[in-house]
């Protein structure tokens, strides 16, 4: 998904959200036919007479998408803003700068790394602790600062920042704790470890 190849007359397309690629085959510059075809076997599945070429992005804004973000928009805002340049442009169906702060809004859950690895052996330096803990910090401030801003209707002139709870789109330090615990984890030092039973 996402990725593509041309040879000669045929430009073959996996379009991220599809289940199949889609083969473009021209005849000089006309497009002669639209057909989706298994990667594998490179055999033809079916004619197709469109297909949609959506970016590879976090946020695809399909209308399932779209309504699970009012959905959610309205539970954590209060309501409907229709005036909120955000809310307005992915009711559009539009992309808006930055719309990844808002990513659970667009799906049922996310996922981590960790849910694409088959026991994976993690391997974290003597800074990790110290760096988690910084950016966990980082994040909460960044969140209160945008909270107290929109309470105070301070915009500056923008468009207003409707920020959501930091959870919902980061580990916190217990999930992080949680998920290092399950896993082989090696931690790697430059210093020498005392001697321990």
């Amino acid at each position: 998904p996402g990725d593509f190849a041309v040879r000669g007359g045929i430009i073959d397309i996996f379009p991220p959200g599809a289940e199949a690629p889609v083969r473009l085959d021209f005849f000089g510059d006309a497009l002669e036919s639209v057909r989706s075809f298994d990667p594998q076997s490179q055999r033809t599945t079916k004619s197709l007479k469109s297909f949609s070429l959506n970016p590879a992005n976090e946020v695809l804004l399909t209308p399932d998408a779209i309504g699970r973000f009012r959905k959610a928009y309205a539970e954590t805002f209060g309501g409907l803003d229709i005036s909120d340049p955000l809310y307005e442009s992915v009711t559009a169906g539009r992309r808006y700068q930055g719309m990844e702060h808002w990513l659970p809004f667009f799906h049922d859950r996310l996922e981590t790394l960790f849910d694409y690895l088959d026991d994976p052996v993690i391997s974290l330096d003597h800074t990790t602790d110290e760096a988690a803990a910084a950016r966990q910090d980082q994040i909460e401030e960044f969140y209160q600062a945008r909270r107290e801003a929109l309470d105070k209707k301070e915009t500056f002139g923008a468009a207003p920042y409707k920020p959501i709870r930091p959870e919902t789109l980061y580990l916190t330090s217990d999930q992080w704790t949680e998920t290092l615990a399950s896993h082989c984890t090696l931690a790697l030092s430059p210093f020498e470890s005392p001697d321990s039973s």
